[in-house]
């Protein structure tokens, strides 16, 4: 052990809690539950862009083009992601339906919150998109045909 290391030692042995710091904080299953309903209408976005962009142009453009039947709010979690929540559940699932959505051509990534996890967690490594598949045989226009294709690129929906 090199010199800075017993040092840093030493000084983690004498590092105790006081009375104040060692009361530990509990969280009552039920009532952390009851809070958990309002992350239904909630979702994490993700603009997969190099460049900045603007918050403010993205929020209002948003808004415009899902045409929502309730309001929609935005908050900026920061390095282009946002917590995204509706009034209505059936807004949610409208836009989660409605993808690939693009903003300042960029892809906008969509999740699901999982009340379980922080923020931070979320992965933005999967966006479900449409293909379509032309010039096909009339003979080959058939779900088993397009399945069999979907799969041998990703997940089928």
């Amino acid at each position: 052990m090199g010199m800075e290391e017993e040092e840093l030692s030493k000084r983690w042995e004498r590092l105790h809690l006081s009375q104040e710091e060692i009361h530990v904080f509990q969280v009552h299953t039920k009532g952390a539950l009851d809070g958990f309903s309002r992350w239904k209408c909630c979702i994490v976005g993700s603009i997969l862009a190099d460049k900045g962009i603007s918050s403010e142009a993205f929020r209002m453009t948003m808004s415009q083009v899902w045409r929502l039947e309730g309001w929609v709010q935005f908050k900026d979690l920061g390095n282009h992601r946002f917590l995204i929540q509706f009034q209505y559940e059936s807004d949610k699932e409208k836009v989660l339906r409605g993808r690939l959505w693009f903003f300042d051509r960029n892809i906008l990534s969509l999740q699901e919150v999982d009340e379980k996890l922080p923020l931070s967690a979320v992965k933005f490594n999967v966006e479900p998109f449409w293909v379509q598949l032309h010039g096909l045989p009339l003979a080959a226009m058939t779900e088993e045909v397009g399945i069999h294709f979907g799969a041998s690129i990703g997940e089928v929906i």
